[in-house]
């Protein structure tokens, strides 16, 4: 692979973070080796979406032929049937033999998928409890508005209209029209603006991933200048009686 971009460092150290964040059954050391058997892509998945991956079926593996295994099963079992992708043979290859790079463009491609999943979800979930809401029966009208076949609580009309006493009112079919359009306008907004939401979401998650890059390599460099100021006291030291005694050898 090509040196990474300023970008992609960014969006690396940004998957790193999502994945600290995720309660592993590992300790995570080294990314290539702790993901190579598939079992913590497993359990990544099984975080968010506990149905949809069963882990006993898929074990620990030091050897080749093991990984390759955990790897085929999840391929066809989840990444095919729940999130509509399946990996190629030399990148499943690639992972298990811990290629650089190659389980990181996984994770990065695997998060996107569960996001846009997450966010699909919640939208059915949204969807089906408006359903619910429409299905709801009609609250009992007023005796007058049963007659006029106008509900009572209608927002065009106010409750003195109906009452016996009053002329009679009528409601133009224009404003029926304009009260289902109505309806549908927040929804839309809705799924737009939490569109907008995802993407600023993810544009901070960028910028929080950079303070932590750079926050880890002021502390490489703080490491780094205790570790020559060490080194020079070491080496003062030792100069030190070297010195010594070349003044006695010029006096001798």
């Amino acid at each position: 692979m090509n040196k990474m971009t300023e970008l992609d460092e960014e969006l690396l150290e940004d998957m790193y973070a999502w994945v600290d964040d995720i309660p592993l059954s590992r300790p995570k050391k080294d990314i290539r080796r702790d993901f190579a058997d598939g079992v913590l892509v497993a359990e990544v998945i099984k975080h968010y979406f506990p149905k949809y991956v069963e882990l006993h079926n898929y074990a620990p593996a030091n050897k080749l032929d093991r990984k390759l295994a955990n790897w085929n099963l999840l391929n066809r079992k989840v990444l095919k049937k729940k999130f509509g992708f399946e990996l190629a043979d030399d990148t499943i290859q690639n992972i298990a033999t811990c290629k650089p790079w190659a389980v990181e463009q996984v994770l990065m491609f695997l998060r996107r998928k569960i996001d846009r999943t997450l966010f699909e979800h919640n939208r059915e979930h949204e969807n089906k409890e408006a359903d619910l809401d429409n299905d709801q029966p009609e609250v009992d009208q007023d005796p007058a508005s049963r007659a006029s076949g106008v509900p009572f609580n209608s927002p065009y009309t106010s409750p003195q209209a109906y009452s016996p006493n009053s002329k009679k009112q009528t409601v133009s079919p224009g404003l029926t029209l304009k009260k289902k359009v109505g309806d549908m306008v927040p929804k839309l907004l809705v799924e737009e603006k939490e569109q907008e939401l995802l993407v600023k979401e993810e544009t901070l998650q960028i910028l929080q991933a950079k303070v932590r890059r750079l926050e880890h390599l002021l502390h490489l460099k703080d490491i780094r200048i205790d570790d020559l100021t060490e080194r020079c006291g070491r080496l003062e030291a030792q100069l030190r009686p070297t010195a010594q005694g070349n003044k006695l050898i010029k006096k001798r």
